[in-house]
């Protein structure tokens, strides 16, 4: 029979009650790698944030590799003591952290920018004075002034740090790969181009609060064009300004732009926002009617008249409820 000392029974129970610690291998931290960073700064970051523990011997891994010129810059999200061999990887292969950004449809370039501002690292700046630059944006195939209207709304996934170029290239493209080829044949038929197409599908995003009116707005649209009218539409007045208003003023209808279109009479120069599918979709199959004017109710819609006479009745009629 085996006999325990009594001596030793505090011993153990003291020892089984001790806390119990073990290196934490799979807490996630985040680090930043600098564009153009060197490897000793690079190197000094992994440590300090204990994602590794042999720096010496890290460096000696990275050099052996020949992989220390290809560490792709940006944002990574790495476990605490993690294998300096998967670090390396992860590092190498730019396995960058990836966020989902959500754009919706109707917002300016403006808005979007700021919009990644918030929720991304990217260079807004850059990206700016690329939307606004004529050589770069002929590389993308398009013959504009800016790429407003070309910036598709939908939901991406983008690197936190990626570059302007990349970023904005993915919805250019995206924008043209959603216009199917009966669409393209459409645009060919009509006359009007790409641009004016978008340029119209804009005016009708920011003019129709539902979707079942985008056809009918854009028949209004078409026929004022037809008849050489002013289009009279106050979202381009808005743009014009360079600000968001609840109300058009009479005041404002006086601003010096070539997007005033109770001054000038056709299209303005460019898309005055970025159009969703919907209203392009509108913009190549307006609604046949003989509207030509439409007034807001103040619930989302709106009335819409034949005649001068028709829509003056229309907007007393809207200001006497």
């Amino acid at each position: 029979m085996l006999r325990i000392k009594l001596s030793f029974i505090p011993i153990v129970i003291g020892i089984l009650l001790l806390p119990i610690t073990f290196p934490i291998y799979n807490k996630e931290v985040v680090i930043k790698v600098n564009k153009g960073e060197n490897l000793d700064k690079i190197i000094k970051k992994l440590t300090k944030a204990r994602v590794i523990q042999d720096p010496y011997g890290f460096k000696i891994l990275v050099l052996l590799s020949k992989k220390n010129l290809n560490l792709s810059y940006g944002w990574y999200k790495l476990n605490i003591y993690e294998n300096p061999r998967s670090v390396l990887e992860i590092l190498s292969k730019g396995k960058r952290m990836t966020v989902k950004v959500t754009i919706l449809e109707g917002l300016r370039a403006y808005q979007i920018l700021n919009l990644l501002e918030r929720q991304t690292d990217m260079d807004v700046k850059k990206m700016d004075f690329l939307i606004h630059n004529r050589n770069f944006i002929l590389t993308l195939g398009i013959d504009a002034n800016s790429l407003e209207g070309y910036l598709f709304p939908d939901t991406y996934i983008f690197y936190m740090s990626e570059e302007p170029e990349q970023v904005l290239k993915k919805m250019v493209y995206r924008m043209f790969s959603i216009l199917k080829p009966n669409d393209r044949i459409m645009i060919g038929s009509m006359e009007f181009n790409t641009h004016q197409i978008l340029t119209i599908a804009s005016l009708i995003e920011k003019e129709a609060m539902v979707g079942f009116e985008k056809p009918l707005i854009a028949s209004v649209i078409y026929n004022r064009l037809k008849k050489r009218m002013p289009l009279q539409i106050d979202a381009t007045i808005l743009f014009a300004l360079g600000q968001h208003k609840a109300r058009v003023y009479y005041r404002d209808l006086k601003v010096q732009s070539p997007y005033n279109t109770y001054q000038h009479r056709g299209l303005p120069p460019g898309p005055i926002a970025n159009p969703g599918y919907q209203s392009i979709l509108a913009a190549l199959h307006p609604a046949k009617t003989d509207y030509y004017y439409y007034v807001a109710t103040g619930k989302g819609d709106h009335i819409f008249t034949e005649t001068y006479e028709e829509h003056i009745k229309a907007k007393r009629k809207i200001r006497n409820k």
